[in-house]
């Protein structure tokens, strides 16, 4: 994707006025078209066809998405809420490059929020959804084989939000996406081989089983041994250098 060499303001000319049901119509097709940039911006960030340090270039954006500068603007706007862009006045819309303290920072976070998660899911999961989460980690393992990197990283985002939904606190589970798609991209530094991806299905899955046993001190170690093992082995890499490109303070 192409970088902006200097911020573009847009100059769209405005649509026509809009009255009574009319304008009920035109909000709902704007919110339309908001989400479906937001989805799509989202989606290149994630995927890193937007880089770190890449200045956004509001003019081509706007094409490729066929929207006008309102729900592009505000698509653009929810992504800097999230923190996955930024917006400074002399340079636009940017991707920041990733700080390996804000690494360690959103891996803290993201052992808070799960361990709450944990906790709520003890109290109030019934076992059916307890279950349901069962059968989908066993599924996805069984499938190991044939899926992509990338579909095996999405697939352990969702358990772990799958679990953090079973506390039944949206807010929550809300904050863990968004922690997810910040540290996305840096799951890809810590490689994991077939021995590695079986002892960590098999720590999943045996967090769903103390789960069901409702023993919410053994529950919240395992988790914290998941998540934390993995911080650790990712920070190792990247204060070493891997990802330079992406990094910031390295």
């Amino acid at each position: 994707m192409t970088a902006a060499k200097s911020p573009v303001a847009l100059d769209f000319p405005p649509g026509p006025a809009r009255r009574g049901r009319g304008a009920r119509s035109g909000d709902k097709q704007e919110g339309t078209a908001v989400t479906r940039t937001y989805d799509a911006l989202r989606a290149l960030i994630l995927s890193y066809e937007i880089k770190p340090n890449e200045r956004l270039n509001e003019v081509e954006l706007a094409a490729r998405f066929n929207v006008s500068r309102t729900p592009l603007r505000e698509a653009l706007n929810r992504l800097v809420v999230e923190r996955l862009l930024r917006f400074e006045p002399s340079l636009g819309f940017y991707r920041p490059k990733i700080d390996v303290q804000e690494i360690v920072n959103l891996y803290e976070f993201r052992v808070m929020l799960e361990t709450e998660g944990v906790k709520l899911a003890v109290e109030r999961a019934t076992d059916d959804e307890i279950a349901e989460v069962t059968r989908f980690w066993k599924e996805t393992f069984e499938r190991r084989a044939s899926v992509t990197r990338v579909e095996r990283i999405t697939n352990d985002e969702q358990f772990h939000e799958r679990v953090a939904a079973l506390g039944h606190n949206e807010e929550l589970v809300h904050a863990l996406k968004t922690v997810n798609a910040r540290i996305h991209f840096i799951r890809w530094a810590a490689p994991q081989g077939g021995d590695e991806h079986e002892a960590s299905y098999h720590r999943h899955l045996e967090l769903l089983t103390v789960l069901g046993e409702r023993d919410q001190t053994r529950a919240i170690e395992v988790l914290r041994a998941i998540i934390v093992m993995r911080q650790e082995e990712i920070v190792a890499i990247l204060k070493e250098g891997a990802a330079k490109l992406y990094l910031a303070n390295v």
